[in-house]
């Protein structure tokens, strides 16, 4: 079985701020120059370092972990993440 590193790599911190940005799949993969079943592993792996399981639980653990800041976050979303991890 595959073990993929339990490390923050550049990779998955450029996914992360795009998430928290509101970018879907095909978008990220479409700046980044990956294929989406690429995206969906990397995101697949970032979700699993980070203990999340979607998408706002990631960006909520990329807060308390100090990988993002509360102006990396779109608008949309924000005051709802926010909420959470002030609570927390």
């Amino acid at each position: 079985m595959y073990k993929h590193k339990a490390i923050m790599t550049d990779r998955r911190y450029q996914i992360l701020l795009l998430i928290a940005k509101g970018y879907n799949n095909r978008q990220i993969a479409k700046k980044m120059g990956l294929t989406l079943c690429n995206t969906k592993l990397q995101k697949w792996r970032l979700y699993c370092y980070l203990g999340a399981h979607v998408q706002n639980e990631a960006i909520l653990a990329g807060l308390q972990k100090n990988y993002l800041i509360p102006d990396d976050i779109e608008v949309k979303n924000k005051f709802e993440i926010i909420k959470t991890f002030e609570e927390k």
